[in-house]
């Protein structure tokens, strides 16, 4: 049993035990449907949601956040770890701030997005497009200097161009580093959405689940939750079925 196998089994029954446990402490009486509903009623509002228009509005609003927020991170942390690789005075400097600013919440930038672009899908975009940037320029980072020295050698040697170092030597040796910084980037993007909606958007599925919240309607509230957690698993489980794609192409 391969590894990628073995991990969607054991995260299969994780998340089967999960919602058995769920749907016997009501019944119970281990905790109140107030405290944690049970797994059948969750999935019965999250159906329900699917036939409100004001569901879709969230939804496709935290999409277009997600999607623009993984582009500009993973072209932004590509190109950053293209220019620490080729300057690496340059890569000294201010690497060390990138890892340091990684562990920074972003939450704390909040006010400055709010003062710089608004209370808008904007703020959220760039919060989350940073968040997703650093990992994407470090792993970036990281394969490229990790190349082996003969590879570079035998491109100068062929008097390969800057442009044909790069796309056929450069890049497929550094692939296994690149695609984990993607995927990363992907999580990260998510999960900066989805927050920061939670304290400067008007809209979206974050913004939702905190409203439900202040308004103690649990029921509505853990049913957006289920649905941002089916759509992580889901980007997850596409981010690993790429990541095998390109792994098995590279050493093809």
């Amino acid at each position: 049993m391969g590894d990628a196998t073995f991990s969607g089994i054991a995260t299969t029954i994780l998340v089967a035990l999960l919602a058995v446990l769920c749907e016997i402490g009501p019944r119970a009486g281990w905790w109140g449907e107030e405290v944690l509903p049970s797994t059948s009623s969750i999935v019965a509002s999250a159906a329900d949601l699917l036939g409100q228009p004001q569901f879709w509005g969230d939804a496709a609003r935290t999409s277009l956040e997600i999607g623009l927020s993984i582009v500009f991170g993973s072209v932004l942390g590509l190109l950053l770890g293209l220019v620490f690789w080729k300057l690496p005075t340059v890569g000294r400097i201010f690497e060390p701030y990138l890892v340091s600013f990684y562990a920074v919440p972003m939450v704390l930038f909040y006010p400055l997005a709010i003062v710089v672009v608004g209370i808008n899908a904007s703020s959220v975009v760039i919060l989350a497009t940073i968040m997703a940037t650093i990992p994407v320029a470090l792993n970036t980072t990281v394969g490229l200097n990790g190349i082996r020295p003969v590879y570079l050698k035998l491109a100068r040697s062929l008097q390969c161009s800057p442009r044909q170092l790069l796309t056929s030597i450069a890049l497929p040796a550094a692939a296994p580093f690149i695609v984990a910084g993607l995927r990363l980037g992907v999580v990260y993007a998510l999960i900066g959405s989805i927050a920061m909606e939670f304290v400067t958007a008007q809209a979206g599925l974050g913004y939702r689940i905190r409203y439900l919240y202040e308004i103690f309607d649990n029921q509505t509230m853990f049913a957006y939750i289920f649905v941002v957690l089916v759509v992580s698993m889901i980007l997850t489980a596409l981010l690993v079925a790429v990541e095998k794609l390109l792994v098995k192409g590279r050493t093809q």
